[in-house]
Protein backbone atom coordinates (compact mmCIF):
# COMPACT_ATOMS: atom_id res chain seq x y z
CA UNK A 1 0.00 0.00 0.00
CA UNK A 2 2.00 2.80 -1.22
CA UNK A 3 1.31 6.35 -0.39
CA UNK A 4 3.09 9.08 -2.60
CA UNK A 5 5.66 11.86 -0.37
CA UNK A 6 6.94 14.34 -2.07
CA UNK A 7 7.54 12.10 -4.98
CA UNK A 8 8.40 9.09 -3.18
CA UNK A 9 6.06 6.09 -2.51
CA UNK A 10 6.07 4.72 0.83
CA UNK A 11 4.72 1.61 2.07
CA UNK A 12 2.28 3.08 4.37
CA UNK A 13 -0.84 0.55 6.52
CA UNK A 14 -4.07 2.74 5.36
CA UNK A 15 -6.35 0.60 7.31
CA UNK A 16 -4.11 1.11 10.51
CA UNK A 17 -3.89 4.85 9.95
CA UNK A 18 -7.79 5.34 9.82
CA UNK A 19 -8.89 3.06 12.30
CA UNK A 20 -8.61 5.28 15.45
CA UNK A 21 -10.74 7.87 13.63
CA UNK A 22 -13.52 4.97 12.16
CA UNK A 23 -16.15 6.76 14.02
CA UNK A 24 -15.58 9.89 12.11
CA UNK A 25 -17.06 8.11 8.89
CA UNK A 26 -20.37 6.83 9.63
CA UNK A 27 -21.97 4.02 7.80
CA UNK A 28 -18.72 2.80 7.12
CA UNK A 29 -18.31 -0.42 4.97
CA UNK A 30 -15.27 -1.81 3.55
CA UNK A 31 -16.05 -2.49 -0.27
CA UNK A 32 -12.95 -4.80 -1.58
CA UNK A 33 -9.97 -1.91 -1.85
CA UNK A 34 -12.00 0.58 -0.81
CA UNK A 35 -13.74 1.79 2.33
CA UNK A 36 -17.04 3.59 1.82
CA UNK A 37 -19.17 5.93 4.31
CA UNK A 38 -20.90 8.78 4.68
CA UNK A 39 -18.37 12.10 4.30
CA UNK A 40 -16.17 12.97 6.69
CA UNK A 41 -16.70 16.38 5.83
CA UNK A 42 -19.76 17.42 6.14
CA UNK A 43 -23.40 15.79 7.50
CA UNK A 44 -25.25 13.27 4.61
CA UNK A 45 -27.05 10.16 5.27
CA UNK A 46 -26.05 8.27 2.13
CA UNK A 47 -22.45 7.33 1.34
CA UNK A 48 -21.57 9.09 -0.85
CA UNK A 49 -17.58 8.94 -0.01
CA UNK A 50 -14.54 6.65 -0.22
CA UNK A 51 -11.02 5.89 0.04
CA UNK A 52 -8.81 3.53 -1.65
CA UNK A 53 -7.27 1.35 1.03
CA UNK A 54 -4.00 1.01 -1.45
CA UNK A 55 -2.78 3.89 -1.78
CA UNK A 56 -5.33 6.25 0.44
CA UNK A 57 -6.39 8.44 -2.70
CA UNK A 58 -9.84 9.78 -1.86
CA UNK A 59 -13.31 10.82 -3.58
CA UNK A 60 -16.01 13.20 -2.01
CA UNK A 61 -19.12 12.66 -4.95
CA UNK A 62 -21.29 14.73 -3.08
CA UNK A 63 -18.74 17.94 -2.24
CA UNK A 64 -19.90 21.46 -3.32
CA UNK A 65 -16.21 22.34 -3.22
CA UNK A 66 -14.01 21.58 -5.49
CA UNK A 67 -11.26 21.48 -3.77
CA UNK A 68 -12.59 18.65 -1.42
CA UNK A 69 -13.95 16.47 -3.84
CA UNK A 70 -11.05 14.65 -4.00
CA UNK A 71 -7.39 14.24 -2.83
CA UNK A 72 -4.56 12.16 -1.21
CA UNK A 73 -4.13 10.50 1.72
CA UNK A 74 -2.00 12.78 3.54
CA UNK A 75 -5.32 15.31 3.01
CA UNK A 76 -7.26 13.06 4.63
CA UNK A 77 -4.85 12.24 7.50
CA UNK A 78 -4.61 16.22 8.33
CA UNK A 79 -8.46 16.42 8.47
CA UNK A 80 -8.62 13.69 10.80
CA UNK A 81 -5.29 14.23 12.73
CA UNK A 82 -6.43 17.94 12.94
CA UNK A 83 -3.04 18.97 11.80
CA UNK A 84 -1.47 20.87 9.04
CA UNK A 85 -0.83 19.56 5.67
CA UNK A 86 2.42 19.41 6.51
CA UNK A 87 2.60 18.04 9.56
CA UNK A 88 0.32 15.22 8.90
CA UNK A 89 3.11 14.42 5.91
CA UNK A 90 5.79 14.53 8.06
CA UNK A 91 4.36 12.04 10.52
CA UNK A 92 3.53 9.62 7.78
CA UNK A 93 7.30 10.40 6.79
CA UNK A 94 8.75 9.56 10.28
CA UNK A 95 6.38 6.33 10.65
CA UNK A 96 7.03 4.75 7.57
CA UNK A 97 10.67 5.76 6.32
CA UNK A 98 12.39 2.67 5.52
CA UNK A 99 16.31 2.70 4.70
CA UNK A 100 16.51 2.95 0.96
CA UNK A 101 19.15 0.27 -0.61
CA UNK A 102 19.17 2.17 -4.15
CA UNK A 103 21.02 5.27 -2.93
CA UNK A 104 21.06 6.61 -6.67
CA UNK A 105 17.13 6.89 -6.45
CA UNK A 106 16.76 8.35 -3.09
CA UNK A 107 16.65 11.68 -2.45
CA UNK A 108 17.33 13.24 0.62
CA UNK A 109 14.65 15.05 3.10
CA UNK A 110 15.56 17.84 4.94
CA UNK A 111 13.36 20.05 6.49
CA UNK A 112 14.77 23.42 7.56
CA UNK A 113 12.84 25.47 10.04
CA UNK A 114 12.34 28.69 7.84
CA UNK A 115 10.65 26.01 5.17
CA UNK A 116 7.89 25.12 7.63
CA UNK A 117 7.73 29.35 8.48
CA UNK A 118 9.07 28.16 12.39
CA UNK A 119 9.22 31.59 13.35
CA UNK A 120 6.22 32.39 11.19
CA UNK A 121 4.15 35.30 13.35
CA UNK A 122 0.74 36.22 11.94
CA UNK A 123 0.85 39.84 11.73
CA UNK A 124 -1.95 42.32 12.75
CA UNK A 125 -2.74 42.94 9.15
CA UNK A 126 -4.13 39.45 8.49
CA UNK A 127 -6.18 39.28 11.74
CA UNK A 128 -8.03 42.77 10.58
CA UNK A 129 -8.73 40.91 7.30
CA UNK A 130 -10.73 38.18 9.11
CA UNK A 131 -11.83 40.91 12.08
CA UNK A 132 -15.55 40.00 11.62
CA UNK A 133 -17.96 38.32 13.68
CA UNK A 134 -20.01 35.23 12.74
CA UNK A 135 -23.29 33.89 15.05
CA UNK A 136 -22.00 30.20 14.53
CA UNK A 137 -20.11 30.07 17.75
CA UNK A 138 -22.38 32.28 20.04
CA UNK A 139 -25.06 29.92 18.78
CA UNK A 140 -23.05 27.00 19.89
CA UNK A 141 -22.71 28.48 23.57
CA UNK A 142 -19.61 30.71 22.88
CA UNK A 143 -19.93 34.32 25.01
CA UNK A 144 -18.96 37.47 22.96
CA UNK A 145 -15.92 38.38 26.02
CA UNK A 146 -14.05 34.67 25.24
CA UNK A 147 -14.48 35.29 21.13
CA UNK A 148 -12.84 38.82 21.65
CA UNK A 149 -10.38 37.42 24.25
CA UNK A 150 -9.20 34.73 21.90
CA UNK A 151 -9.15 36.94 18.68
CA UNK A 152 -12.00 34.94 16.62
CA UNK A 153 -12.66 36.11 13.28
CA UNK A 154 -14.45 35.44 10.77
CA UNK A 155 -13.51 35.05 6.92
CA UNK A 156 -16.68 35.79 4.70
CA UNK A 157 -15.47 34.61 1.38
CA UNK A 158 -15.01 31.06 2.71
CA UNK A 159 -17.53 31.04 4.99
CA UNK A 160 -15.62 30.13 7.88
CA UNK A 161 -14.82 30.78 11.54
CA UNK A 162 -11.24 31.75 11.98
CA UNK A 163 -9.46 30.65 15.53
CA UNK A 164 -5.97 32.08 16.29
CA UNK A 165 -3.49 29.77 17.54
CA UNK A 166 -0.99 31.59 19.94
CA UNK A 167 2.40 30.21 21.18
CA UNK A 168 2.61 30.06 25.49
CA UNK A 169 3.75 33.76 25.22
CA UNK A 170 0.79 35.10 23.49
CA UNK A 171 1.92 35.55 19.83
CA UNK A 172 -0.30 34.50 16.79
CA UNK A 173 1.07 31.62 15.41
CA UNK A 174 -1.27 30.43 12.83
CA UNK A 175 -4.92 30.56 11.87
CA UNK A 176 -7.39 27.56 11.65
CA UNK A 177 -10.47 28.38 9.45
CA UNK A 178 -13.51 26.12 10.43
CA UNK A 179 -16.19 25.98 7.70
CA UNK A 180 -19.83 27.16 8.95
CA UNK A 181 -21.30 24.83 6.76
CA UNK A 182 -19.74 21.70 6.96
CA UNK A 183 -17.21 20.28 8.77
CA UNK A 184 -14.12 20.87 7.18
CA UNK A 185 -11.08 22.94 8.31
CA UNK A 186 -7.43 24.21 7.09
CA UNK A 187 -4.72 26.08 8.09
CA UNK A 188 -2.64 28.91 6.89
CA UNK A 189 0.05 27.03 4.24
CA UNK A 190 3.14 29.16 5.92
CA UNK A 191 1.71 29.11 9.80
CA UNK A 192 3.85 27.44 12.21
CA UNK A 193 2.69 23.48 13.28
CA UNK A 194 -0.26 23.26 15.02
CA UNK A 195 1.06 20.44 17.52
CA UNK A 196 4.12 22.84 18.75
CA UNK A 197 1.58 24.46 20.81
CA UNK A 198 -1.49 24.40 22.75
CA UNK A 199 -4.54 26.21 22.47
CA UNK A 200 -5.22 28.72 25.41
CA UNK A 201 -1.98 27.97 26.57
CA UNK A 202 -0.90 31.72 26.69
CA UNK A 203 -3.85 32.64 29.06
CA UNK A 204 -2.41 29.53 31.60
CA UNK A 205 1.13 31.41 31.63
CA UNK A 206 -0.86 35.29 32.02
CA UNK A 207 -3.10 33.86 34.61
CA UNK A 208 -0.78 31.51 36.40
CA UNK A 209 -3.69 28.95 36.26
CA UNK A 210 -3.13 25.91 38.44
CA UNK A 211 -5.64 23.60 37.77
CA UNK A 212 -6.67 23.26 33.95
CA UNK A 213 -8.85 21.43 31.89
CA UNK A 214 -7.28 19.64 28.56
CA UNK A 215 -9.55 19.24 25.34
CA UNK A 216 -9.54 18.08 22.32
CA UNK A 217 -11.08 21.11 20.08
CA UNK A 218 -10.64 24.91 20.02
CA UNK A 219 -14.98 24.83 20.55
CA UNK A 220 -14.77 22.87 23.64
CA UNK A 221 -12.17 24.43 25.45
CA UNK A 222 -14.04 28.46 24.87
CA UNK A 223 -17.11 26.53 25.78
CA UNK A 224 -15.64 26.10 29.13
CA UNK A 225 -14.23 29.32 29.33
CA UNK A 226 -17.64 30.70 28.76
CA UNK A 227 -18.60 28.58 31.86
CA UNK A 228 -15.68 30.46 33.74
CA UNK A 229 -13.37 27.26 33.27
CA UNK A 230 -10.05 27.85 32.13
CA UNK A 231 -9.17 24.78 29.48
CA UNK A 232 -7.05 24.15 26.87
CA UNK A 233 -6.86 22.44 23.92
CA UNK A 234 -4.51 20.08 21.69
CA UNK A 235 -6.27 20.54 18.66
CA UNK A 236 -6.75 16.92 17.84
CA UNK A 237 -6.92 13.48 19.51
CA UNK A 238 -3.52 13.50 20.36
CA UNK A 239 -0.71 14.52 22.22
CA UNK A 240 2.47 15.49 20.82
CA UNK A 241 5.74 15.19 22.75
CA UNK A 242 6.19 19.11 22.39
CA UNK A 243 2.90 19.72 23.76
CA UNK A 244 3.39 17.32 26.56
CA UNK A 245 6.90 19.87 27.52
CA UNK A 246 4.35 22.63 27.24
CA UNK A 247 2.10 21.76 29.55
CA UNK A 248 4.78 20.54 31.99
CA UNK A 249 6.71 24.31 31.47
CA UNK A 250 3.35 25.55 32.18
CA UNK A 251 2.27 26.64 35.62
CA UNK A 252 -0.63 23.68 35.85
CA UNK A 253 -0.64 21.59 38.66
CA UNK A 254 -3.56 19.71 38.29
CA UNK A 255 -4.86 18.53 34.61
CA UNK A 256 -9.01 17.53 34.21
CA UNK A 257 -9.20 15.28 31.09
CA UNK A 258 -12.17 16.02 29.12
CA UNK A 259 -11.88 14.34 25.50
CA UNK A 260 -14.47 13.36 23.33
CA UNK A 261 -16.70 10.32 23.96
CA UNK A 262 -15.36 8.20 21.02
CA UNK A 263 -12.43 5.69 20.29
CA UNK A 264 -9.75 7.95 19.25
CA UNK A 265 -10.91 10.22 22.39
CA UNK A 266 -10.55 7.25 24.90
CA UNK A 267 -7.25 6.34 23.29
CA UNK A 268 -5.91 10.54 23.61
CA UNK A 269 -6.82 10.23 27.59
CA UNK A 270 -5.42 6.57 28.08
CA UNK A 271 -2.13 7.93 26.60
CA UNK A 272 -2.14 11.44 28.57
CA UNK A 273 -2.73 9.27 31.53
CA UNK A 274 0.60 7.23 31.00
CA UNK A 275 2.48 9.87 30.12
CA UNK A 276 1.56 12.41 32.45
CA UNK A 277 0.87 10.71 35.56
CA UNK A 278 2.67 11.13 38.59
CA UNK A 279 4.04 14.73 36.52
CA UNK A 280 0.80 16.50 37.58
CA UNK A 281 -2.10 15.94 39.18
CA UNK A 282 -4.38 14.19 36.66
CA UNK A 283 -8.24 14.20 36.79
CA UNK A 284 -11.37 12.82 34.71
CA UNK A 285 -14.45 14.02 34.05
CA UNK A 286 -17.09 12.15 32.67
CA UNK A 287 -19.10 12.67 28.90
CA UNK A 288 -22.70 11.86 29.30
CA UNK A 289 -23.53 9.02 27.39
CA UNK A 290 -25.80 11.38 25.34
CA UNK A 291 -23.08 14.25 24.13
CA UNK A 292 -20.16 13.51 21.78
CA UNK A 293 -17.94 15.85 23.36
CA UNK A 294 -17.75 18.87 25.56
CA UNK A 295 -19.71 21.76 23.59
CA UNK A 296 -22.52 18.92 23.46
CA UNK A 297 -23.17 19.10 26.68
CA UNK A 298 -25.90 21.37 28.22
CA UNK A 299 -25.43 23.74 30.60
CA UNK A 300 -27.11 22.65 33.51
CA UNK A 301 -25.48 19.34 32.50
CA UNK A 302 -22.34 20.41 32.32
CA UNK A 303 -21.96 22.13 35.84
CA UNK A 304 -22.66 18.75 37.16
CA UNK A 305 -20.36 17.02 34.88
CA UNK A 306 -17.69 19.32 36.53
CA UNK A 307 -18.57 19.03 39.50
CA UNK A 308 -18.51 15.87 39.72
CA UNK A 309 -14.66 15.07 38.41
CA UNK A 310 -12.39 11.91 39.70
CA UNK A 311 -9.16 11.99 40.50
CA UNK A 312 -7.15 9.54 38.16
CA UNK A 313 -4.27 7.70 40.65
CA UNK A 314 -1.85 4.71 39.63
CA UNK A 315 -2.77 1.70 39.67
CA UNK A 316 -0.67 0.13 42.30
CA UNK A 317 -2.70 2.87 44.33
Amino acid sequence: MAVVIDRQEIDVDISEELEPYIDMFPKAKPRGIKLQSCSPFRDEKTPSFAVNLEDGTWIDSGAYDEDWRKGNFIKLLSFLMGVTYDEAKEYLWQKYRTIYTDMDNWELKVTLAADVGFYRIVSDEELKAVAFRNPYLSNRGIVEKVQRAFKIGYDAKSQSVVFAWHDWKGNVINLKYRSIRDKRFWYLEDGQPIKQHIYGMHFVHKMNLKTVYVVESETDALYLWSHGIPAIALGSASLSKEQEKLILMSPIESLVLAFDNDKAGIRCMEDVKKRLMGKVDLWHMKIPVNCKDVNDIPTDQLIEATGQVERLLPKFL
